[in-house]
Parts: C-alpha cells; sequence; structure tokens
C-alpha cells in the first residue's frame, strides 16, 4: 500500500479548489446569440472533499510491496537498481533506472515506454526518456520477464523525492513506487 504524503493531498485539494473559484468566477454578459444578456443566474460552487487513497493489489489501486517492487494482477515490477546524474546540459538530471516486467499471467501483456513516467514531489509528471535498452520495449509472452534500462531527463530542480508512476494498459493496474536514489 501507498501512502500519500499530506503535502501532496493538501497541494491537489488547494490547487482544486482554485480551479474551482477560477472556474465560477468567470462571468459571461452574453447569452448564446452572443449579445448582452438582461440577467445573470447565480452559480453556487460544489465543494469536493478530497479522500485517501487505499486498496489491494487486486482493485488496481497504487501498489508498494518491499521497497522498490509492485505486485500487480497480470505481472510485477522490479526495480533493481536506480541512480541520478547531471546531465550534459547542467539544467538537467537523468534519472535511470534498471528494472524487470514479469508477466505472471497465462497471456501476453505489453511493455510500451508510456507506461513509465517520473512523480515530482509536488505531483509532476515527467515522461521524457532520453534513452532506453533497444530491448525492454515490446509484448512480454506468458510467464516469462523483460529486462532494461530506462533514463530519463528531468529538470534538476525537480530530482528529490521521486516515484515511479507504472500505468500499464488497464489503468486500474497502477503503482507508485518510491524511487531510492
Amino acid at each position: 500500500m501507498v501512502r500519500i504524503d499530506s503535502k501532496i493531498m493538501s497541494a491537489g485539494s488547494m490547487l482544486l479548489l482554485l480551479l474551482l473559484l477560477a472556474a465560477c468566477s468567470k462571468t459571461n454578459n452574453t447569452n448564446n446569440s452572443g449579445t448582452p444578456s438582461a440577467s445573470r443566474k447565480a452559480v453556487t460552487p460544489t465543494i469536493i472533499t478530497a479522500r485517501s487513497v487505499r486498496g489491494t493489489p487486486s482493485n488496481g489501486i497504487p501498489v508498494n510491496t518491499n521497497g522498490q517492487q509492485a505486485v500487480l494482477k497480470d505481472r510485477m515490477l522490479m526495480l533493481k537498481n536506480t541512480s541520478k546524474q547531471n546531465a550534459a546540459d547542467g539544467h538537467s538530471s537523468l534519472i535511470a533506472l534498471v528494472l524487470t516486467v514479469k508477466n505472471t499471467s497465462d497471456k501476453p501483456i505489453k511493455n510500451v515506454s508510456t507506461f513509465f513516467r517520473l512523480m515530482g514531489a509536488e505531483g509532476d509528471t515527467f515522461t521524457y526518456q532520453s534513452n532506453s535498452s533497444d530491448t525492454f520495449y515490446g509484448d512480454i509472452s506468458a510467464h516469462s520477464s523483460r529486462d532494461g534500462s530506462i533514463v530519463f531527463q528531468i529538470p534538476k530542480a525537480e530530482a528529490s523525492n521521486l516515484r515511479l508512476l507504472y500505468r500499464p494498459e488497464v489503468e486500474t493496474e497502477t503503482a507508485l513506487i518510491p524511487l531510492k536514489l
């Protein structure tokens, strides 16, 4: 099970409230024909309360077991090594992940680059992969695995308290794994 940091939950709640307030503050002085309207209808904002995320691997809520491993319904994702270094441009960091995706089902599963994202401390997600193993991506046959590496290039200021967001083709089978850098 993953514990969502209270800072992330607070930031998310505040962002949601700001978006709601911004949406409610927009006024439109025209009707559908583009002419000014004589009266405005009062809009009452709906308050949405954030709830904590709870669940088990069987229903696809974010999972984290044994630090750097996630067990999902039809697969297992294992982080073998993580590292961070400065990029040549001086403004970015390179986050390298060495991992294994193991198919635990009786059917082939997909393994594509869009399944892997990095999530920063404030909830920002990064998808730009500057490098990966040539043979890492592709279908994985039943009861087999695929090893490989992925290198993400992210802003240097965002290179702490990172998590791997793994979202395969079945979105309910999502894992959020803290990185040990």
